[in-house]
């Protein structure tokens, strides 16, 4: 079965913060202005996030009539067995769609880039962890077939390379790259030094490919940071994402992940909350929106995430931890 594999993304600007922030990062205001105007992440009001389930139970549909203006979803041809699924036009579909502003929606597709997931299209049914040599150790939070990888491998560029080229043939408008925080995995991190290599600096080149790849064939491509906040103080890294997604700020899932025993409303740590958005601001002072993704059902808890991330600046969903429906517990003024 799919599995979503999260550890444990904007908020709205005025010109005038624009420029302010541009001129802080060395830009011209005015050169800051439309990019921030001209990206489709600007205006955003609401999103939404399921990565599994997509293909059951009239859920492309119910995406595209919502009043979500960014979607985050999964590429379902990118699925073993699903290889022939027409997943261009669920894209076609909900792109041709409005949300809440009434401007067309924004799409983007969920790519682990971190991990190996064995139930994906390029997955071998001989596959283990150290064969290939580059798959390094199972899933550290027990997430079934998944597998950090040895990212900067060639193998592994090539594998990615491709899913960027299928996610842009189905017309996604960008990718949304999840766990990132493979850059810190001990294992790797001791994999990486045993090539003479730094984990960390081989993850902002990993990206600079992955971006220059997708944006030669498609200019104007989003990428989008899932966690990984801490990277906020690299602005060569920060500067190839459109916006960074955090999930887990205030409240996230427990138990076997496989299982979804408790779904949401486990409170985080007040420490790292509080390191988290330290790092978050970073993003924001380099004029990258921030979307929150928490992790909760209790009616107090929702409200308490809502409240938090307006304060903060992000745009918050709140919904549960397997990501396959809709949130049953929308945004205030949904």
């Amino acid at each position: 079965m799919q599995r979503h594999r999260g550890l444990r993304p904007g908020f709205f600007i005025t010109l005038l913060a624009v420029m302010v922030i541009a001129a802080g990062c060395g830009r011209a205001p005015e050169r800051a202005e439309r990019d921030v105007a001209a990206s489709p992440l600007y205006g955003i009001r609401f999103f939404a996030y399921q990565i599994q389930g997509q293909e059951e139970d009239n859920n492309i549909r119910k995406l595209a009539d919502s009043r979500y203006d960014l979607l985050v979803i999964d590429q379902t041809r990118s699925l073993k067995g699903e290889e022939g699924y027409d997943s261009a036009a669920d894209v076609a579909r909900l792109k041709s769609s409005t949300g809440s502003s009434g401007r067309k929606k924004v799409v983007v597709c969920y790519l682990d880039v971190g991990e190996a997931e064995g139930y994906r299209r390029y997955w071998k049914d001989d596959w283990r962890v150290g064969s290939p040599e580059w798959i390094v150790a199972p899933d550290p939070d027990g997430w079934d077939e998944n597998y950090p990888v040895k990212f900067w491998r060639p193998e592994w560029k090539r594998i990615m390379n491709e899913a960027v080229d299928r996610i842009i043939e189905d017309g996604f408008d960008g990718i949304y790259l999840d766990w990132l925080e493979v850059y810190s995995f001990e294992p790797v991190v001791e994999a990486a030094g045993s090539e003479g290599l730094n984990a960390r600096d081989e993850l902002v080149e990993f990206v600079r490919e992955l971006a220059r790849r997708a944006r030669s064939k498609k200019p104007g491509f989003l990428l989008i940071a899932q966690n990984a906040a801490e990277l906020g103080s690299n602005p060569e890294y920060v500067e190839l994402f459109d916006a960074i997604a955090q999930e887990g700020v205030w409240y996230e899932g427990g138990s076997d992940p496989d299982t979804d025993e408790i779904p949401g409303d486990v409170t985080v740590n007040p420490e790292l909350t509080r390191e988290l958005l330290n790092d978050l601001k970073l993003w924001q002072k380099r004029g990258k929106p921030v979307f929150d993704v928490e992790y909760a059902q209790q009616p107090s808890n929702v409200r308490r995430a809502y409240t938090l991330g307006e304060k903060h600046g992000f745009k918050t969903y709140v919904t549960l931890r397997m990501l396959d429906a809709l949130s049953q517990t929308p945004p205030p003024g949904y």
